[in-house]
């Protein structure tokens, strides 16, 4: 490879919650190349790298990507896609101003869910 100057492997333990219980564990491994020689970045160093990528990731738009399923949305129009993302990002907005509320939901998927169910009180809110 040329420009490699250091390959790495990142094991991770990930646990998805849902209702502030674990419902399912995972282990990985993933492999980084990357430029930098090992006097230039260290582990920590390499580390930092690597968490401050992922953590857009993870931050928001796992939440775009696995709870809202953005990535399987199939419209194609410009001005209907960029509506829905405003849509997606309000239905995140007002469920992070409940979410420490007392009797608020604690995860996004629970509370999407309780506003299908029953809309009424989220629109009461809104109007």
């Amino acid at each position: 490879m040329s420009g490699a100057a250091q390959v790495i492997r990142i094991d991770t333990h990930t646990d998805y919650l849902r209702c502030g219980q674990v419902y399912r564990s995972t282990f990985d491994s993933r492999y980084a190349v990357t430029s930098l020689l090992s006097d230039e970045a260290g582990p920590e160093d390499l580390q930092s790298l690597v968490r401050g990528y992922w953590g857009i990731e993870i931050k928001q738009h796992y939440r775009r990507d696995y709870t809202q399923r953005e990535d399987h949305c199939r419209v194609r129009h410009p001005t209907s896609a960029r509506n829905l993302s405003i849509m997606r990002s309000l239905a995140i907005f007002l469920y992070e101003r409940q979410r420490n509320k007392r009797g608020g939901e604690k995860s996004l998927p629970d509370w999407i869910s309780k506003n299908h169910r029953n809309p009424n009180p989220l629109l009461g809110k809104l109007t």
